[in-house]
């Protein structure tokens, strides 16, 4: 910690317990009785005074909010506080990036905080790291996160026997290795609640129904008793009807989703899509019942699933005018609802086509890494509806999607390349690498640099 933010330290707790004073221990009450934002009001005066304990905590705050904009805050505090040599905030840094880095570059920063934080004996940066190294294999191809789960078994972390399966699991092991799985999870599933979803894949694929049925009733029986979460319940139960699962198990999912119902908001919401994949469960009254009270929590991915249902008028009568309104709401977290409203004015949903609203929309999904957007883009362009037909930028944009997987971008191309002077080939491409290069330093900007852009007055 540096000299002056050490002289101000030492201020401040002489000032503690004066009224109307900032005081880090306040704020960690206020936030224990659930008054975050007077939390929150405590730490930021702090904070800018250079505390670095209050600006972990701070950081802390913002990171268990869901949303981009808190997440830049997080990241933000933690940089603050890092610089002034905090331990806490390397290693903090390191796991936000690490899970919620939404690039390679974002996750590669987060792997260098974790390793620092390791070397300078803080063994919590551990599991992170093999966790990071099992997500994201090909980013890290050197990593050898076996020789890091040794380690972290060698040391006594029950953690190192969950990475070990989910090792042997992604390794293609499940069946060769079924037993040993069973045995590294089995004993650790209430500590290690990954585990209820290991364990299912091995039971299912060996088809030993008994043990599928025992591990529902023991998560049943754990939730109930307190010894697992809310959602630790609901990952499982989401996982059962998901195509991850070896054989889906819909009706167990909806009877777990309904237990965590209404207090865990998230399950209204998955409860909803459930419904509208598997009809028979119940009525699109109550898919929509289901997602307003979600909404209503403040539940954000509610709002996107809104929003399709009334753009496709799937469950529902087609309403433009609502799944407007909806996607607006859900544009500050989801990049798809911005991709939404540019499909909505292509299209003239409400009307008439408006091609410069839907273009303005389109590219800011595509630049907030929603490569479909990039592919309706390139159609806009070589239509020319409502705009100038621009053959080099929809070459541009069908390679943006390309990149981004969307295949379709390739038939677009195809369709195009024959007849496109080779000059105007070449500038779709370079237009392409500049917007893919500009991407890159704006991500870079807004995530791993976000301390120079996150706004004054919290």
């Amino acid at each position: 910690m540096s000299r002056k933010a050490g002289v101000i330290s030492i201020l401040m707790i002489g000032l503690a317990g004066c009224s109307g004073v900032p005081d880090i221990e306040r704020a960690e009450r206020e936030a224990a009785a659930g008054n975050i934002e007077a939390a929150r009001a405590q730490l930021e005066e702090l904070a800018r005074f250079g505390i670095a304990d209050a600006q972990v905590e701070l950081g802390d705050l913002y990171a268990e909010k869901d949303s981009d904009v808190a997440l830049k805050k997080a990241l933000h505090w933690y940089g603050e506080a890092s610089e002034q040599g905090s331990d806490r905030a390397w290693v903090r840094l390191g796991k936000l990036l690490a899970r919620e880095g939404g690039s390679p570059a974002q996750r590669a920063r987060g792997e260098q905080y974790l390793k620092k934080a390791f070397a300078e004996g803080d063994d919590s940066a551990l599991m992170p790291l093999v966790e990071l190294y099992l997500e994201y294999p090909k980013e890290f191809p050197g990593a050898q996160p076996r020789k890091w789960i040794e380690r972290a078994r060698a040391a006594g972390d029950p953690a190192g026997d969950l990475a070990l399966a989910r090792y042997y699991l992604m390794a293609g092991q499940a069946d060769a290795r079924g037993g040993e799985i069973a045995s590294l999870c089995e004993p650790i599933v209430e500590a290690q609640p990954e585990c209820l979803m290991i364990l299912g894949q091995v039971y299912l694929r060996q088809n030993r129904t008994d043990a599928f049925e025992a591990l529902v009733d023991r998560a049943r029986s754990a939730w109930e008793a307190g010894r697992i979460t809310d959602r630790d319940l609901y990952l499982f139960a989401r996982w059962m009807s998901d195509d991850e699962s070896p054989a889906k198990q819909v009706t167990l999912t909806n009877e777990l989703y309904q237990m965590l119902i209404p207090g865990y908001v998230p399950a209204m919401t998955g409860r909803a899509r459930l419904i509208m994949d598997n009809t028979y469960l119940a009525d699109s009254e109550e898919v929509i019942k289901l997602l307003e009270a979600s909404r209503a929590e403040g539940d954000l991915k509610a709002s996107l699933v809104l929003a399709r249902i009334y753009e496709r008028g799937r469950i529902v009568p087609l309403d433009p005018e609502k799944a407007v309104k909806y996607a607006e709401e859900a544009r500050e977290k989801y990049a798809s609802a911005d991709y939404l409203l540019g499909r909505i004015y292509k299209r003239g949903y409400l009307g008439e086509s408006d091609p410069y609203k839907a273009r303005d929309y389109l590219l800011r999904a595509a630049r907030r890494g929603f490569p479909k957007a990039d592919y309706l883009l390139a159609e806009m362009f070589l239509e020319g509806k409502g705009i100038k037909v621009d053959k080099t930028y929809a070459g541009a944009f069908a390679l943006l999607a390309l990149e981004g997987g969307v295949q379709r971008g390739k038939d677009l191309l195809l369709e195009m390349v024959p007849n496109m002077p080779k000059v105007l080939e070449n500038e779709a491409e370079a237009i392409a690498n500049r917007e893919l290069s500009a991407r890159r330093q704006l991500m870079k900007r807004e995530t791993a640099d976000a301390r120079t852009n996150t706004t004054q007055g919290g």
